[in-house]
């Protein structure tokens, strides 16, 4: 009884309803502003893209693009000049405007300025709010930019099969490097056509559907893709190559329902030998995610797959273009599409909302597709490459978001952000309330932007939970806790002492967090309960069923921490220095020294002084067969170098 009012009195603050949430930590959510393209405030904010028509000459041998970008701009408030971003090595040669939407009479713009990656486009009058304006900007150059991963557009021959492939990557301000751009996240794009001319022995993969291949000029077909979900500017892609299409069906979570699945692979027999089943695997993916989460959100056009040589992947709304199909990779890419494309993160400093959702997904896959091993496995590496962080929060400072290498930081963004929704999960314990939170939060900011902060105030809503500790830590602060557990039994109590201290104390002195222990009895048996830190000391004790073997912290692996727990053993002449279990004994009794590998002898006699079982040099633990032994008291003598023990104890009949 006592053990199970400790239980529950650990568990109280985590079972509060919706009404009862209050904040146990003030939240200091950053003042720096905010991250915001320089160009947003006076520019960029004027106007809304409401369409994106590209039509352009495209190799699978060159960066080198031409052709044109149609935009559909609604004004916000006085607009006089239209300003995009498009890097100067792609020379602008005409630009028109024209208002109406089905046939805009355009006309030339001229004096339009292209300087320092910036394309201002003054209009002949001024349009006042709601006016509709379109654009029509030809272009063209060599495009491509060395700057790695994160180059805009990049061609480069796969290593493994020898294919040329040219393939975008505009995260996360490189749209500009290859068509002009209005580079605001929160400005997500109602529809974009993409027509992409190319030699007729290539194929090239874009967002949404494929409404049509057309025969063009000189040995060129046109690709003609269509989409019409609202769309982050850089999720706009292509990626163009020798490929061959294979595709098939994918269930969704309801009967019946199923959303095409369609790759574009090297056209090789060489990449279904090697990755056929993999690829395969993106079905039960797609229908395991539909199931947990909602539908796949894009199910009206497909999901898909372009390879490209680019050392990772990249979640192109619909159609994400990756290196391989490692499960692992896969599923990540695929998770971006709820999180990350459906929505998206309102600010490049809550990459979280992307990358950590994405990366824990991947762990989920796994859990449900392969086994909770294999998902061990990925959540122990995840737990040891975080713990490698040392400084820097999941969250990114507004003055290093351009910094694509923090930004993109694999220990901070991917892994301890997955750690943390893992957590989250953990401090639930209910994964119905965890992934019903996930689909609130989906449901609330879907084909929108999200930050930390909402998902945080989604989470607390459906849970009726206070997160505010949680994120105080966990996402805006910075390091892990360190724990020093010291247990020791006294009679029929299990003492714990749990001690903690931060990695960096400057930052986060202090983790307030639930934490399991395992206690492991020496008969074989074992309980799990659950405690709370929140103090940096705290002093437990627990009623427990018999002598304890072990005590395991966290012994699910929930927690980002380091830990090392100490068996507390008492100093000679003032506590005994053994346990013993079970009294009354059945068949087998156990004895268990605190500080000795093995025991010199073990001698059992009756009240007689008769002599009934002994042994010699034996293993710590002690375990002795008694199943033979007659029902009786007895006593039994242990002997450890000069010094000797004695206790009785009560036999009873045993199941022999």
């Amino acid at each position: 009884m006592t053990r199970l009012l400790i239980f529950m009195g650990l568990l109280v603050p985590y079972l509060q309803t919706e009404a009862q949430v209050t904040h146990a930590c003030p939240m200091h959510l950053p003042d720096d502003g905010g991250y915001e393209n320089p160009l947003n405030e006076k520019w960029l904010s004027a106007y809304d893209v409401k369409f994106y028509g590209l039509d352009l000459q495209v190799s699978n041998t060159t960066t080198e693009i031409s052709g044109s970008a149609t935009l559909l701009v609604e004004a916000v408030r006085e607009l006089d000049t239209v300003v995009l971003e498009l890097q100067e090595a792609l020379s602008v040669t005409k630009v028109e405007a024209g208002d109406g939407v089905d046939d805009p009479d355009f006309t030339v713009v001229s004096q339009v300025v292209h300087t320092g990656g910036v394309l201002y486009i003054p209009l002949d009058r001024s349009r006042s709010q709601g006016e509709l304006l379109a654009l029509r900007i030809e272009y063209g150059g060599e495009a491509g930019q060395d700057r790695g991963f994160f180059a805009g557009i990049t061609t480069a021959t796969d290593p493994a099969y020898g294919f040329d492939v040219t393939y975008t990557l505009s995260e996360p301000l490189n749209a500009k490097d290859w068509f002009p751009a209005k580079q605001v996240l929160r400005d997500k794009i109602d529809s974009v056509y993409m027509n992409l001319q190319c030699e007729r022995n290539l194929m090239v993969a874009s967002n949404g559907v494929l409404e049509e291949i057309e025969e063009g000029p000189d040995n060129m077909h046109i690709f003609r893709w269509r989409t019409r979900y609202p769309m982050a500017y850089y999720l706009i892609s292509f990626a163009v190559a020798e490929y061959q299409d294979f595709s098939f069906n994918a269930p969704l979570s309801g009967e019946g329902d199923s959303v095409l699945v369609q790759n574009y692979i090297y056209d090789t027999p060489k990449v279904l030998a090697d990755w056929e089943e993999e690829i395969l695997r993106t079905s039960p993916m797609i229908t395991a995610f539909s199931e947990l989460l909602m539908d796949y959100p894009f199910a009206d056009e497909k999901y898909g797959h372009a390879m490209a040589p680019m050392g990772g992947g990249m979640e192109h709304q619909t159609m994400t273009t990756l290196q391989n199909f490692n499960f692992f990779l896969v599923a990540h890419e695929l998770a971006h599409q709820w999180f990350g494309d459906h929505i998206t993160c309102g600010n490049w400093q809550d990459i979280w909302i992307n990358e950590g959702f994405a990366s824990y997904m991947e762990y989920v896959a796994a859990q449900r597709l392969i086994g909770q091993q294999f998902a061990d496995d990925w959540m122990n590496n995840a737990m040891s490459i975080a713990r490698g962080e040392t400084e820097g929060s999941v969250y990114v400072p507004a003055g290093e978001v351009e910094d694509v290498y923090r930004l993109f930081d694999y220990g901070l963004s991917y892994k301890k952000g997955a750690i943390l929704l893992h957590m989250i999960r953990y401090h639930l314990n209910d994964d119905e309330l965890f992934f019903g939170a996930l689909r609130d939060y989906l449901d609330q900011y879907g084909e929108g932007l999200a930050t930390g902060e909402d998902f945080r105030e989604v989470l607390e809503a459906h849970s009726g939970i206070d997160f505010s500790c949680f994120f105080e830590q966990w996402y805006y602060g910075e390091g892990f806790p360190r724990f020093q557990v010291h247990w020791g039994q006294e009679g029929d109590s299990l003492v714990i002492r749990s001690e903690q201290n931060a990695v960096v104390p400057a930052v986060t002195p202090f983790f307030r967090t639930p934490f399991d222990i395992e206690i492991r009895y020496l008969d074989g048996n074992s309980e799990k309960v659950r405690l709370m830190q929140d103090a940096p000391v705290v002093d437990t004790s627990i009623a427990v069923a018999g002598p304890v073997d072990d005590l395991l912290f966290d012994p699910d692996g929930w927690l980002l921490k380091s830990v090392s727990v100490v068996n507390l053993i008492p100093e000679y002449g003032t506590e005994k220095q053994y346990v013993i279990g079970h009294n009354p004994v059945l068949d087998e009794l156990r004895v268990k020294f605190q500080n000795n590998p093995r025991i010199e002898r073990v001698v059992i006699t009756n009240m007689a002084g008769q002599e009934v079982w002994s042994a010699v040099n034996m293993d710590n633990p002690v375990r002795m067969d008694l199943s033979d032994l007659s029902p009786g008291t007895y006593l039994l003598v242990m002997y450890d170098d000069d010094r000797s023990y004695m206790e009785q104890f009560i036999k009873v009949q045993g199941k022999k």
